[in-house]
């Protein structure tokens, strides 16, 4: 059954991921959810055939409309949305199992894989997206407490999702330009979803954030020779540090604080 879960959840990782294109692309140009979802983004054609299959349609988009012969500008986008999804989605549900709470995880994987490829484009987090994370896993969260009654996990959801937004707030007040607000919603989400499992483990995501984050920053900025100038999206880390920290957490946290949590 373990493994039943684990080969469903990456299939549709993979499906999901693919269609999360659409998502990244409409909230990155602040374009509008209208239909057709498919379609060309210069004359508004839509896709036919293949290019209606997800993950499948990057060999299609690859090639430009075949109206007015546009090419997209990341026509690989889909697959790589699609294979990322698909790994974390397979990894959550080999870590968590055949549990109710996995759907709200489901939606947390695939949330940060589209917030990941927004920021990482855009250097923005869409406030949509956030909002709209936090208005399902909410309510899984409940329904997950109520079927198994744990109700402590809640409260330390909670917790991590208030923790984790007044501290990020602090940072940006403190330096507006080293920390977007954008940032500090996403924030709350990754401690809300890592309170669940405790709030050891929200200590170990955004350690695991800033640690990332200070890597490849201080890589980057000798690459590029702009010293501190360097602009880099703290979106991403949020993220790595947040799947890091639902597949190994607890042995990490166990093993900086010495006690199971």
């Amino acid at each position: 059954m373990h493994a039943l879960v684990t080969g469903v959840s990456a299939g549709a990782g993979l499906l999901l991921g693919g269609e999360l294109e659409i998502v990244v692309e409409r909230l990155g140009e602040r374009r509008p959810f209208d239909r057709p979802w498919w379609r060309c983004p210069s004359c508004a054609i839509p896709y036919r055939g293949r290019g209606l299959v997800p993950v499948v349609n990057s060999l299609f988009l690859r090639r430009g409309c075949r109206s007015c012969r546009e090419r997209v500008s990341h026509p690989w986008r889909p697959a790589v949305l699609g294979v990322v999804s698909a790994v974390v989605l397979g990894a959550f549900a080999a870590r968590i199992g055949n549990d109710v709470v996995l759907a709200a995880y489901a939606v947390f994987g695939l949330s940060l894989v589209a917030m990941s490829a927004v920021d990482f484009e855009r250097q923005i987090i869409p406030n949509r997206l956030v909002y709209s994370t936090l208005a399902a896993l909410v309510p899984l969260f409940v329904l997950a407490s109520a079927v198994d009654d744990r109700w402590g996990s809640l409260a330390r959801a909670a917790i991590g999702a208030a923790a984790a937004f007044v501290a990020f707030l602090a940072v940006h007040l403190a330096v507006p330009r080293g920390m977007g607000f954008g940032d500090v919603r996403l924030a709350g989400v990754v401690g809300l979803a890592t309170g669940w499992l405790g709030l050891g483990h929200t200590f170990v995501a955004f350690f695991t954030a800033f640690v990332l984050g200070a890597v490849v920053g201080i890589g980057a900025m000798a690459v590029s020779g702009a010293g501190r100038k360097t602009r880099i999206p703290f979106g991403p880390f949020l993220a790595a540090g947040a799947v890091v920290t639902v597949l190994w957490g607890s042995p990490v946290a166990h093993a900086l604080f010495h006690h199971t949590v």
